[in-house]
C-alpha cells in the first residue's frame, strides 16, 4: 500500500471540502429538487422592474400560492396578499423597484404591492399587463379619494370612487369618471 505525502493528502481534503460546500450553498440558494432555480428566499432576488418582480412572485413563491394565481380572480389574489408577497425589501425606501414603480407613476407603497401583484397574476395566467394603464387609474382613485377627504364634513362616511382598478374592465369603463389633474 502506498503512502500518500501529507500535502496530497490535505490538498484533497481541501478541495473535497470545496465542492462539499459549493454544493451545500447551491441546495441552501435553490432548495432541493428545484430545477426552477428559484432563490429559496424572494427576497434576495431583489428585483429593479416590475416584469422580473412578478416573474419571481408566478415562478418561485409557494405552490399553494402558485395555484392561487392561476385559480382565484384577479381581486381574490390581491385580497390575499400577506407579508412575504411582495416582500417588503422590495419597496423599501429607494429600492430600484421602488424606483422603477414611481418612473411608471406609481406613488404609494401599497399602489406598487398591488401592481407586483396585479404583473404576476397576469403573468401567470399569459395575459398582456398594462402597469401604465393601472399607475394612472391608481393616481386618478387617490386623488379622487383626497378630493372626498376634503369636501366631506368631520365624522361623515366618506364615500368610494364611482370606479375602481381591481380589474382591466373596470379601468376602462371609469376612465372618464377620472378627476382632471
Amino acid at each position: 500500500m502506498a503512502a500518500w505525502p501529507r500535502s496530497a493528502l490535505i490538498g484533497g481534503i481541501a478541495a473535497g471540502a470545496t465542492v462539499l460546500g459549493a454544493g451545500a450553498a447551491a441546495i441552501w440558494w435553490t432548495g432541493t429538487a428545484d430545477s426552477s432555480l428559484c432563490p429559496r428566499a424572494l427576497a434576495r432576488a431583489a428585483p429593479s422592474t416590475i416584469d422580473d418582480a412578478s416573474r419571481l412572485i408566478a415562478v418561485c413563491s409557494a405552490e399553494d400560492f402558485r395555484r392561487r394565481l392561476l385559480t382565484a380572480s384577479l381581486p381574490e389574489v390581491v385580497g390575499y396578499r400577506t407579508t412575504e408577497l411582495p416582500p417588503a425589501g422590495w419597496l423599501a425606501g429607494e429600492s430600484a423597484l421602488s424606483r422603477h414603480l414611481s418612473d411608471l407613476g406609481f406613488q404609494y407603497p401599497d399602489d406598487m404591492s398591488f401592481a407586483v401583484l396585479w404583473a404576476a397574476w397576469h403573468r401567470a395566467r399569459g395575459l398582456p399587463f398594462d402597469a401604465r394603464a393601472l399607475a394612472a387609474c391608481l393616481h386618478a382613485w387617490n386623488r379622487k379619494m383626497r378630493l372626498w377627504i376634503q369636501s366631506v364634513p368631520p365624522g361623515s362616511q366618506i364615500p368610494a370612487p364611482e370606479f375602481g382598478c381591481a380589474t382591466p374592465e373596470e379601468i376602462d369603463k371609469g376612465r372618464h369618471l377620472w378627476p382632471s389633474q
